[in-house]
């Protein structure tokens, strides 16, 4: 289950605080040090899936996979390891949603556009060019439906930019970095550049399929390892709210898998629980559920905790702190563990506001009251977030184990309120700290009276 521990783990309260860090792995340091195969206590094989899917592709097949689970659940890390296993086979470009995109309004051509942009970045870099004549018909379409000249992008994007870059940046990703600056800008803005882009989409597309092809070609070329070409990992696409989830990965499924190159997606969980049929367009998703802490019984309210699933979860604290150092004895892991319903973010969260609880009381160890502290602030925040009409629906998940497939349903699972868990079942738990809040044990007590 668990990597040997790396040497200098931390043993005071700063260095523990340093490295319980709630952001997902990414240096391959990092991932050396501190990563755990959790694969076992999550009971799917959604992970080494996609590896396999990768593995079985021969060079010039792509495929559009699918990559969801809670926000928070350790997708990054693990796409950062997949990463890590397959560049030896594919130029991987990872692509982190939330800093190309407005997340919160993201059209199926802003998609495009980004991938487009990072390929040609790519190609740049790499000291290889797109084929004139190709590169030519796409910018001058660009130029013709946005009305943007060389000396207009030339303005916008400048000098200044190149010099921060320390290279020269082709037109094409100057171009295209302002019409991305102008989609995330005003919304009269962003309406008509889009308004100008779908006009004529199936030439977009087929355009950046050619662009893509000849990349393709002129990557493998100079670099034979590339074999399988292109692999893009689209992350951070989870934090896109629900509505916006159904428009991209329901609504145009079709089109986010168009481009001729091999890409994963994230999505938030809540797109599983649509009344859209994903394994239609996108075959089965790969959910990657919570860490299974607990002994599944569908007739049983409160359950007990599973030793598997608990001793992995704990062990992603010992793999990075001398536990003996920092905590005051070995059961405040156990109960860091409960507390975070098995969800990886959520135990990092609770255990750096407990390990600078302890550091500004004074205290040379984390105890048992820093850990409850810890606990009751992030009970107070889930307080602030859920209204009072949503308690009896998070009473009924408590007791069948199910989420409903609405709006309701899915609001929950996407704010964290519900957890996922799966293996031989499917089902759904509240979020432990959630199950703290004493509007929601007068709900379930009020459930239970009255069936």
């Amino acid at each position: 289950m668990m990597n040997s521990l790396p040497l200098n783990r931390a043993n005071t309260l700063k260095a523990a605080f340093r490295v319980c860090d709630v952001a997902p792995l990414v240096s391959n340091r990092d991932i050396e040090r501190y990563y755990v195969d959790l694969s076992k206590v999550r009971k799917t094989e959604a992970i080494n899936t996609i590896k396999t899917r990768l593995d079985f592709l021969e060079p010039a097949e792509f495929c559009s996979l699918l990559f969801t689970g809670h926000r928070g659940c350790g997708k990054s890390t693990e796409l950062r390891k997949i990463q890590q296993e397959w560049e030896s086979q594919y130029k991987v470009i990872y692509i982190e949603a939330d800093a190309e995109l407005d997340i919160l309004d993201a059209e199926y051509t802003d998609l495009y556009l980004v991938i487009i942009k990072k390929v040609a970045e790519v190609l740049y870099t790499s000291g290889l060019n797109f084929d004139t004549k190709l590169l030519n018909n796409f910018e001058f379409w660009f130029k013709e439906i946005t009305q943007e000249t060389e000396q207009t992008v030339e303005r916008s994007v400048g000098i200044e930019a190149e010099a921060e870059a320390g290279i020269k940046i082709p037109f094409l990703s100057k171009l295209l970095g302002k019409i991305q600056a102008q989609i995330k800008g005003a919304d009269t803005q962003r309406k008509t550049v889009r308004q100008n882009l779908q006009k004529d989409i199936g030439r977009l597309q087929a355009d950046i399929n050619l662009l893509l092809g000849d990349a393709f070609v002129k990557l493998k070329s100079k670099y034979p390892e590339y074999e399988k070409g292109f692999l893009i990992i689209f992350d951070n696409l989870d934090r896109v709210p629900p509505n916006v989830a159904k428009h991209l990965f329901c609504d145009y499924a079709f089109q986010l898998q168009s481009l001729h190159c091999t890409i994963i997606y994230t999505a938030p969980i809540s797109i599983v629980y649509s009344e859209n049929n994903l394994a239609n367009t996108f075959d089965t998703p790969n959910i990657v559920p919570m860490v299974n802490i607990y002994e599944f019984a569908k007739d049983k309210t409160d359950l007990n905790y599973n030793d598997d699933g608990m001793t992995a979860i704990t062990s992603l604290i010992e793999q990075r702190v001398e536990v003996d150092a920092v905590f005051e004895s070995r059961q405040l892991l156990i109960d860091l563990a409960k507390a975070s319903g098995g969800h990886i973010r959520q135990l990092m969260q609770i255990t750096s506001k407990a390990l600078i609880t302890a550091a500004t009381r004074g205290h040379e160890k984390v105890t048992a009251d820093d850990i409850n502290y810890a606990i009751k602030q992030e009970q107070f925040n889930f307080e602030r977030s859920i209204s009072t009409e949503y308690y009896s629906a998070l009473a009924a998940v408590h007791i069948n184990k199910d989420v409903s497939k609405d709006d309701i349903g899915r609001l929950m699972l996407f704010s964290l309120w519900v957890f996922e868990y799966n293996g031989k079942n499917r089902w759904n738990y509240v979020n432990p700290v959630v199950r703290e809040i004493d509007a929601f044990q007068e709900a379930v007590k009020s459930a239970t009276s009255n069936p």
